[in-house]
């Protein structure tokens, strides 16, 4: 459903939705429930006092929109290196991969590898995938500061 005419249909008479309005609101525009918490922690963040308003609830869309895109693209790069559909990379499989698609990066996969595996547990999960593609690489590899720096200097590639 448009955020707007959500936003109309669950708004009460003051033109504002509250929490349980808000669900509902969630709900007929991205097609599932939020929790509970969730929705209270977007209405301390959007809400006024008296309510969420149709701006605040537009903008709530939009950076919502936005999260969900982002996820969903790291899921699928995720999955298309996960070649043995385990849940997680391992540094074997990760170097295959490498080698078959990119031989340059072969030879800096296991390196690249583990400044993914945030754990240091030997393998990549989605968490630490998601959390190195949006430049949170661990501290403790050398290379972390640039790695970070390389994907996110001026003119670099946008991921």
């Amino acid at each position: 459903m448009d955020p707007r005419a959500a936003f109309r249909h669950f708004a009460g008479d003051g033109g504002r939705l509250d929490l349980d309005s808000l669900s509902c609101a969630v709900i007929a525009v991205f097609g599932f429930k939020f929790k509970k918490q969730d929705l209270r922690d977007l209405m301390e963040q959007y809400a006024s006092e008296s309510g969420l308003k149709m701006e605040a609830f537009l903008a709530l869309v939009e950076d919502r929109r936005r999260v969900f895109g982002e996820r969903d693209r790291a899921l699928r790069l995720f999955s298309a290196l996960d070649v043995k559909d385990q849940g997680f990379l391992d540094v074997k499989s990760f170097h295959e991969l490498c080698l078959e698609t990119c031989r340059p990066l072969g030879a800096q996969s296991t390196e690249l590898f583990r400044d993914m595996d945030r754990s240091k547990s030997g393998s990549v999960t989605f968490s630490d995938f998601e959390a190195y593609l949006a430049g949170d690489a661990s501290p403790s590899s050398p290379r972390a500061d640039r790695a970070v720096s390389a994907r996110t200097a001026p003119g670099a590639v946008s991921r």
